[in-house]
């Protein structure tokens, strides 16, 4: 393990140096001024600076300020739920530049800016692939207790089930490997891929938004973006602000796991710097479903149930942080450290222990990350505009308990441990415009070095390096029209590690290595028909390497119930992907379609031998090519003032055009219906949600039938000063309907949650 860390010093002084050589930018200003609706001050208003991805709240005056900006030309970006978004350009040169907004009331949903789509962030509306964001309000309505749960109302995205803690993002019917989960857009170093029964390391009370790229995005961001990515946004490190104390404090509990947790989130402001630190906890039980008789598959034994056995969840955090802000930029560092504990559900310990032996367990995960971020602008005439450089360091512990009794019914854990340490580093130089042409150059790297270790070790010690270089352009070919172009080199270097110590006999010796490395590529264009619509169009080639599991995977794999075993001879796959869309704004009327289609080379997959080995279904690693193509659609209608309908739809059919039959695990035809209110103070909502029966089914798949949710809440915001406080009670499945969910590992033992009452409250101030 320690041999690998020497590798990571390169990525951090390429980052360095980037401000050691840069030139001093001219002398910064003042952005200021007030929001307002009518004569009334709007408090707590979201006010963006675009290029610089710096945010503000208004205060009890309804007024901003951004100290420090680079003479330049920035956007700026302002959004409240319940009035429609506005948005400016400024010219910054001396002294304040003042920039006012007056916003309308609306009922139709806030328009969101995307970070994660492109090198600076902009409205989804101007992305060239398929983006959507969801804001820290649009979080708490949101059914769940992780992050994948609430932004499953997404169209497109879905939530593969195991339990509440270990779900994960489904984007466009590719999961795993295939899709990308960051924290500000830096790898979270976790091994949460590794099979359906590991967890993200992510806190949910502590992300202040969600970006989802659907659709290959891999020139930004690398490799496994194949299906795209998810990008969950924390203030790790903190930004200063024109509020001596600015943060937040938030309270949830659940019925359905009896669920109780809280955060906080406090950042202090001194001149140019900021000091943040943070803290939250959570405690579920297990997970709540309709009472009745369940049937194990595996046995055929019955079990009276009411919950979800072994599904409750612990976890907790606690980090800091620290940043300066000056004419020249930023600079800042946070640290943070999660854990986790939680258990995978399956058959429970019971009397019967002969006949119906338990298949229940539990994990521990530990992650301590230290973030670095940087911005500095150049100013001058350099052909270099601004420079970032964002790092950060993971190390990650996670062990697993599986549960075996012995004839007097008492457990016997065998634990297996897994230690990862990871470097991510991202420097990029963005260009200064010249006439209609802009762009970035990006230098990436992501180093890894696992070791696992214990009773049944599931593949061998690791060493993995991936490094990059790639070139992203836009030009404005006019006033309607906007083209990209990108075009990115990958290089992924594994290497396995012999461990004498193994319990496994092939992984005290196995010395093994592998390199790949390809181009890969995106041109996109963005053009407005008509003052009210817009037509995207985007293609991209995407490239993924094997990882060190799908290779060499050889051993029991417990908490998923199977014995797992890797094809050394996987080639990279590659994708190409075709995404289109077409958005409409005409006052009262929004709507977006999306169709979509990615054909997939060497698609990588696991599927059940039908064999076993010590008992469990053997899980193999093989490839195929593979077809999905599909369509999200949502449209959204003001029936009255403060009255909104939307309804929201999504497809995707998948084929393995090598065996001319389904992939598996595929999300069916689904259905979002929502009738909202919303005024300054108030809002409520009822909503159907719903999905159609599964019956296209691939290896290992089971059919499911439809079924169709009730959800209903109400809310309610108040103001003081400048504090504002969001109260939201919500009743999710509010008749207690018994369904299945096609993409979860459980379904054929325990249906979905069932009824439950949630609570959620924060305080921004």
């Amino acid at each position: 393990m320690t041999a690998s860390v020497p590798r990571f010093v390169p990525a951090a002084a390429l980052a360095l140096a980037a401000f050691a050589f840069a030139p001093r930018p001219a002398a910064a200003q003042t952005v200021s001024g007030a929001v307002r609706a009518g004569r009334q001050p709007i408090v707590g208003a979201t006010v963006r600076l675009l290029e610089l991805d710096r945010a503000e709240r208004t205060d009890a005056r309804g007024r901003f300020s951004f100290r420090d900006v680079a003479p330049g030309t920035y956007r700026i970006f302002v959004g409240l739920t319940g009035y429609e978004a506005a948005t400016d350009t400024v010219q910054v040169a001396a002294g304040t530049v003042t920039a006012d907004f007056a916003l309308t009331a609306t009922a139709i949903p806030l328009e969101q800016i995307v970070v994660s789509a492109s090198p600076t962030a902009r409205p989804a509306d101007e992305q060239y692939q398929s983006a959507e964001s969801m804001s820290r309000e649009q979080f708490d309505n949101s059914p769940g207790t992780s992050f994948a749960e609430k932004i499953s109302d997404l169209p497109g995205v879905s939530v593969r089930g195991n339990g509440s803690a270990p779900s994960r993002p489904i984007l466009r019917g590719l999961g795993d490997n295939e899709v990308l989960v960051l924290e500000n857009g830096l790898r979270m170093g976790d091994i949460a891929t590794y099979d359906p029964a590991h967890a993200t390391p992510i806190d949910a009370m502590s992300i202040q938004q969600i970006d989802v790229v659907r659709g290959p995005a891999s020139i930004l961001y690398g490799p496994n973006t194949i299906g795209g990515l998810v990008n969950v946004i924390t203030n790790l490190v903190p930004t200063a602000s024109d509020h001596p104390l600015a943060g937040t404090v938030a309270l949830e509990g659940n019925s359905v796991s009896n669920e109780y947790s809280g955060y906080f989130n406090n950042v202090y402001t001194t001149g140019g710097s900021a000091f943040r630190v943070s803290a939250g906890a959570l405690h579920a039980g297990d997970v709540g479903i309709p009472k009745g008789t369940y049937t194990d598959p595996g046995t055929g034994a019955q079990f009276l149930l009411s919950r979800i056995p072994q599904s409750d969840n612990r976890s907790s955090q606690g980090g800091a942080g620290y940043s300066y802000q000056g004419d020249f930029g930023t600079i800042g560092v946070g640290a943070n450290h999660y854990e986790m504990n939680y258990g995978i559900p399956g058959v429970p310990p019971n009397a019967d222990w002969l006949t119906v032996p338990p298949t229940t367990s539990r994990i521990s995960q530990q992650r301590n990350t230290v973030e670095f971020r940087s911005l500095f602008n150049t100013g001058g005439s350099s052909w270099v505009e601004r420079i970032t450089a964002n790092a950060s360091y993971n190390n990650y512990n996670h062990s697993e308990f599986p549960t075996a009794q012995d004839s007097t019914g008492v457990s016997d854990p065998q634990a297996n441990h897994f230690h990862k340490t990871s470097f991510n580093a991202v420097v990029q130089f963005q260009q200064r415009p010249v006439g209609g042409l802009s762009g970035t150059i990006g230098l990436w790297s992501d180093l890894q070095a696992l070791t696992i270790s214990g009773d049944q070790p599931l593949g061998p010690n690791s060493t993995t390096s991936d490094l990059a270089a790639y070139v992203y352009e836009e030009y404005r070919a006019g006033a309607n029209t906007r083209l990209q172009g990108a075009v990115r080199y990958d290089f992924n270097a594994i290497q396995t590690d012999p461990y004498p110590q193994s319990t496994d006999s092939v992984f005290r010796t196995l010395d093994e290595s592998r390199r790949h490395g390809a181009f890969t590529a995106s041109v996109g264009a963005v053009q407005k028909l008509t003052p009210h619509l817009i037509g995207t169009l985007s293609v991209a080639r995407s490239f993924r390497a094997p990882t060190v599991q799908e290779l060499f995977a050889n051993g029991l794999d417990a908490p998923s119930g199977t014995y797992s075993i890797g094809s050394a001879g996987l080639e990279p796959e590659t994708g190409l992907g075709f995404d289109a869309s077409l958005k409409g704004d005409y006052g009262n009327v929004t709507f977006e379609l999306s169709p979509y289609a990615n054909f997939l080379t060497n698609y990588i997959y696991a599927f059940l031998r039908g064999d076993t080995i010590q008992d469990f279904p053997v899980r193999q690693f093989a490839s195929t090519t593979a077809r999905l193509y599909g369509y999200e659609v949502a449209a959204t209608v003001q029936l009255a003032p403060h009255w909104a309908l939307r309804g929201s739809s999504d497809y995707v059919n998948a084929q393995d055009t090598r065996l001319d039959q389904p992939l598996p695990f595929i999300p069916p035809l689904r259905g979002l219906l929502r009738a909202t209110y919303q005024d300054d103070r108030f809002n409520g909502m009822v909503e159907v949600r719903g999905a159609a029966a599964q019956n296209r089914l691939g290896d290992g798949d089971t059919p499911t039938a439809g079924y169709a949710l009730l959800n209903l809440g109400v809310g309610m915001r108040l103001v003081h000063g400048g504090l504002v406080s969001n109260l939201g009670l919500h009743l999710d499945n509010a008749l207690n309907t018994l369904y299945r969910d096609n993409l979860s590992v459980i379904k054929d033992f325990v249906p979905q949650p069932g009824r439950g009452i949630r609570l959620d409250y924060s305080l921004l101030y």
